[in-house]
């Protein structure tokens, strides 16, 4: 009988506040109070994982159907026939809030789409509005203390491109 409530128990113990923001820049995160290493390492590897968890298309067109024209680029990180992928428009990072102290957490590459909203390969469509405000999310979107990023969490809608998340 206690075993079958454990799952309750941890989740009544995670009081955690989860968030996480976009940014374009380098300076766009420290401005916005995030310490200038966790957004060092944030852009750092989402430059280096942009080129493998990128929307991949056969054809130049196929991507600019998504992605502006000047966005799709031939993606040289994928061995075999060209793929056409859309370049990294920006980076994720997730912020939790546990007993008063804050951690930063890198959470991937965005990619800007031609509706002007924001694709994350780990979330699905991320918020994009305002001022770039933290937004909310569930201890199943959040990156860090050990949780597990998924597909198509993060603003409700699921992965596309056939090429999806994981950590």
């Amino acid at each position: 009988m206690v075993m079958g409530l454990t799952p309750l128990f941890l989740t009544a113990c995670d009081d955690a506040q989860k968030s996480q923001q976009s940014f374009t820049t380098l300076g766009n995160c420290t401005e916005a109070g995030v310490p200038e290493s966790s957004c060092d390492a944030a852009l750092t590897q989402a430059i280096a994982e942009a080129p493998k968890v990128a929307p991949h298309y056969a054809t130049h067109d196929q991507c600019a159907q998504d992605y502006s024209e000047d966005a799709c680029q031939e993606n040289m990180a994928v061995e075999g026939s060209p793929v056409w992928s859309p370049a990294m428009n920006g980076f994720l990072i997730g912020r939790v809030i546990h007993g008063g102290n804050t951690s930063y957490y890198p959470a991937g590459p965005i990619f800007r789409k031609r509706d002007d909203t924001d694709y994350s390969p780990h979330y699905g469509h991320v918020y994009s509005g305002g001022a770039g405000g933290w937004r909310s999310t569930s201890s199943s979107e959040a990156v860090g203390e050990g949780d597990t990023v998924g597909r198509g969490g993060f603003g409700g809608e699921g992965g596309e491109g056939g090429h999806g998340g994981g950590e």
